[in-house]
């Protein structure tokens, strides 16, 4: 409520006029307290309306905006999803190559070895055959 005794020296105070309690004036400042309380609360509705209002629109733009966020991720993991495929196919074929060239290297060097092994053997067949024939054919 509105403290009279305040109103009525502050009136004293500035303009020099003396005031009493059942002043009509008084009667013209409750109806002016009374029109802006009902004039405070209508506009506190608006801005509570307007607060629901904004707060259902902030919601609906996270829904919105989960959604997008969560179709780019799965957009995203899909395409990575691809280059790692695609990376292990790559590094797969390489290793094949790899294989196969460590396979021809041991295959050739293996056929090296066997023929060397022969060409010895053969050369070491032949000088028996040669020291046989010459020690007792004589």
């Amino acid at each position: 409520m509105i403290d009279v005794k305040r109103l009525i020296a502050e009136v004293a105070a500035r303009d020099g006029i003396r005031v009493e309690p059942g002043d009509p004036a008084f009667a013209l400042v409750t109806l002016n307290q009374l029109v802006l309380e009902d004039a405070a609360e209508q506009i506190r509705e608006h801005i509570r309306a307007g607060v629901a209002d904004f707060n259902e629109a902030v919601h609906r733009t996270e829904m919105r905006a989960g959604k997008m966020l969560a179709e780019e991720v799965k957009e995203a993991a899909a395409e990575l999803r691809r280059e790692l495929e695609q990376d292990i196919e790559k590094a797969r074929i390489e290793a094949n190559q790899i294989v196969w060239a460590v396979h021809q290297a041991h295959t050739k060097a293996a056929l090296v070895r066997w023929v060397a092994a022969g060409v010895i053997a053969g050369a070491g067949v032949f000088a028996a055959g040669l020291w046989i024939g010459v020690t007792f054919l004589r």
